[in-house]
């Protein structure tokens, strides 16, 4: 299967509640991010605890920098508001980053792993939640 990784899950495999590694490496995933992932998980970084962000850091060296990232083009960001705006219609706010994540995953037909799933299915694209 071909999987979008959702930062959700990457955060969860940093504080060691998930090991995301095994899992792409046990089912024989074909794994991607997206350039929204980049910046939503470097937003993200501890800042206030010198071992969690050690921690955090050693992640991404190791593991999150070494994924193929999709980029966001214009045809991502269009995708991404037409997406929204359908769910928006049908009475779901979804965060910005989750179009944009529903986006790539529509244009390169791709499965997302996350842990909210209802916010991507309510954007029409599949996903799973590996943690369940």
């Amino acid at each position: 299967m071909r999987i979008l990784i959702d930062t959700s899950l990457l955060v969860e495999g940093e504080r060691r509640n998930f090991d995301l590694g095994k899992w792409v490496v046990g089912a024989r995933h074909e794994v991607f991010i997206c350039d929204a992932t980049v910046a939503e998980y470097i937003a993200g970084k501890p800042l206030k605890d010198a071992g969690k962000e050690h921690r955090w850091q050693n992640y991404w060296d190791s593991f999150v920098s070494l994924i193929t990232s999709v980029p966001l083009d214009h045809q991502v960001c269009e995708k991404a508001g037409a997406l929204l705006a359908d769910a928006r219609r049908a009475g779901k706010t979804i965060p910005l980053g989750d179009g944009l994540h529903a986006a790539v995953a529509d244009l390169e037909d791709l499965t997302v792993a996350t842990v909210d799933v209802d916010h991507f299915r309510a954007l029409g694209v599949r996903a799973v939640n590996p943690l369940k």
